[in-house]
């Protein structure tokens, strides 16, 4: 009977393998483990499409289908017997299109299993190969091992590399989305899957595969299944060159693929010191170079296809070290801590900045279907000096300071777009420098947005990017909201003495206290009414006082009580006012508008009557 391999390695990293019948494996992957660890995993997946850091974090079978392992003595994987089979994947599947893979999957005879993979999105074929001269062996059948079990594990690897080209290519005409491109070889693995309905053919004919030169065998039962020596031979070259390519760069530089910043990094084998760059077109031009003195014949755009593909191992450098982080916290509460470093007379501001402080982790590790991003915004007001910027650098780890910026240029919309998306936190440096209009309008917007849609470098379309940065703002100067209703957003701390930044935060402690607040606890990351109506009272006293407002409090102030003051109408005082400094210095010059910017000011009582509104005050 064919098996199965079941890999585990738990969080210790000790190796744990056993094995299951491909009967047993299909029935059992048709309802999750019994901690939902599938379905936990696809939530993650929901939230971000790279989950390195989770998987560390909650380790779950990996299965091994091409062939039965064992262990040696060193707790390493090692063949044991070869099973001829190959995993083709198709992936990025609208939910409509999940069955319909599974359904093309049916047509063709060699199928042996077709089940949705470990996310919600992608479903996985099993396919059956033999080498062509085993073709119509009597043991040759779907349950049992390929009769080649003899064959080396180096040998194994090259039949699953040309059965899976082979067989890519029979399936990849009859599939809606095409087939994943991946390095091939007998230890290809998926993470455990779950499908109620999984499609399973303990009759599958094996594909026939040769492993010589011009003696492919033509494949019968479908006109598009034959193959001409001719082209096969040919194919048969370039892949060899193209194998050869891969085996030389892979041998002389490491490649990841950084997810947030967007770009493939790479580092130098022979250069020990040298740390992870971006991959740009000088380093790949001395890339190719370094490949035709190797004696193999590519050009840059040969090498740009491999560094550029999918091939390329991805790189979450938020969920690496966040997930890293997920069990560590010792139970103290360093968010808090570090807030309690920023000397101020606002009773709210701890608070404040906890909850803030978990809306900017978790607008990490979000996607673009969130309906808002992190909305509020740290402002803190002071004089010069007093270390304002340099906390708001040491807010981030060094593994992620390279997503801090205090450098937006608010004109250029392109670019903050681009930040948002790519950035962690952003400083709003010279928060004063900001025109109202701007306040009103474009940051107003930009705050609340859960994804940014722009069109890369070179690029042909406008794609929709998860944001990723939370905003944070410094200013000199104490009256610097311009906009009265967008007040709710900003969180107005005023200093009254240097923050001390002397010593650095307890980064490690400072994350994995927000990781398990936000994934244990389920504290909220996000201010609700009572404190949104808190944080717009509070800062009233910061918000621009325009000349009408101004005028206003040379000649009236707010009344405790009717013995003191009289009830007068805003048309009124308006009016009044006009006569005083005359209609050219009054701004907002109408009454609406006015009466909008009386209610900002602290202590003035209002009331509605049947025709207007009145305010209780007494004139200087």
């Amino acid at each position: 009977m064919m098996k199965l391999t079941f890999v585990l390695r738990n969080k210790k990293n000790a190796l744990k393998l056993s094995t299951k019948t491909l009967e047993r494996f299909i029935e059992r992957i048709k309802t999750d483990t019994k901690d939902g660890a599938v379905a936990k995993r696809r939530r993650q997946l929901s939230f971000s499409d790279f989950v390195g850091g989770f998987d560390r974090i909650n380790p779950s079978h990996l299965i091994y289908p091409s062939a039965v392992f064992e262990k040696d003595d060193n707790d390493n994987l090692r063949m044991k017997t070869f099973n001829g089979v190959v995993a083709l994947t198709v992936g990025g599947l609208e939910s409509q299109e999940v069955d319909a893979v599974k359904r093309a999957a049916q047509i063709l005879h060699y199928t042996l299993a077709a089940f949705v993979g470990p996310s919600v999105r992608e479903v996985i074929i099993l396919v059956k190969i033999a080498k062509a001269e085993n073709v119509g062996s009597p043991t040759n059948d779907a349950n049992s091992e390929i009769s080649g079990s003899y064959l080396t594990e180096e040998e194994a690897d090259r039949l699953c590399q040309e059965g899976h080209r082979l067989a890519a290519t029979l399936y990849q005409s009859i599939m809606p989305k095409p087939i994943r491109t991946e390095p091939v070889s007998i230890r290809n693995c998926f993470h455990m899957p779950l499908d109620e309905t999984p499609y399973y053919n303990p009759k599958a004919v094996a594909l026939p595969v040769s492993l010589k030169p011009g003696l492919w065998k033509q494949v019968q039962e479908r006109p598009h299944d034959s193959y001409d020596s001719d082209t096969n031979e040919e194919s048969q070259e370039v892949s060899h060159k193209t194998q050869q390519l891969i085996d030389f760069l892979k041998k002389h530089y490491q490649f990841r693929y950084n997810t947030t910043m967007g770009y493939t990094e790479y580092k130098d084998n022979s250069r020990s010191y040298f740390e992870w760059q971006p991959l740009d077109s000088r380093a790949l031009k001395g890339m190719t170079m370094k490949v035709r003195l190797g004696g193999i014949d590519a050009r840059d755009n040969d090498v740009r296809r491999y560094v550029q593909s999918d091939m390329i191992p991805v790189y979450d450098p938020i969920g690496d070290y966040l997930w890293d982080l997920y069990y560590k916290w010792d139970g103290k509460d360093h968010i808090r801590k570090l807030a309690r470093t920023v000397p101020t007379n606002n009773p709210h501001w701890v608070e404040w900045f906890y909850t803030w402080f978990l809306g900017m982790v978790h607008q990490w590790q979000v996607g673009n279907h969130e309906k808002y991003g992190n909305q509020s915004v740290p402002l803190l007001i002071s004089s010069q000096g007093w270390n304002k910027t340099t906390f708001c650098e040491q807010l981030l780890p060094p593994e992620l300071s390279f997503g801090y910026t205090g450098n937006l240029q608010m004109d250029d919309k392109r670019q903050v777009l681009q930040q948002m998306s790519q950035m962690l936190l952003i400083n709003l440096d010279e928060f004063n420098q900001i025109s109202p209009h701007t306040q009103q309008g474009f940051l107003k917007n930009i705050i609340t947005l859960s994804s940014v849609k722009i069109k890369r470098p070179y690029g042909r379309h406008v794609e929709d990017f998860p944001r990723r940065a939370s905003f944070i703002a410094t200013t000199n100067q104490p009256d610097v909201l311009a906009d009265p209703s967008g007040s709710r957003r900003f969180l107005g701390v005023e200093l009254t003495a240097p923050i001390d930044v002397s010593t650095p935060p307890n980064y490690e402690q400072l994350y994995a206290q927000a990781m398990h607040a936000l994934h244990k606890k389920h504290d909220s990351y996000f201010f609700g009414p009572a404190e949104t109506k808190q944080i717009v009272e509070w800062n009233k006293m910061f918000s621009i006082k325009t000349p009408a407002e101004q005028f206003f409090l040379d000649y009236f102030e707010p009344a405790a009580d009717e013995t003191e003051g009289e009830w007068i109408s805003a048309s009124a005082i308006f009016s009044f006012l006009k006569d005083k400094v005359g209609v050219s210095l009054l701004k907002p010059a109408n009454v609406a508008s006015f009466g909008r910017r009386l209610a900002n000011i602290p202590g003035l009582k209002k009331r509605v009557t049947s025709s207007n509104s009145v305010y209780l005050l007494k004139r200087k």
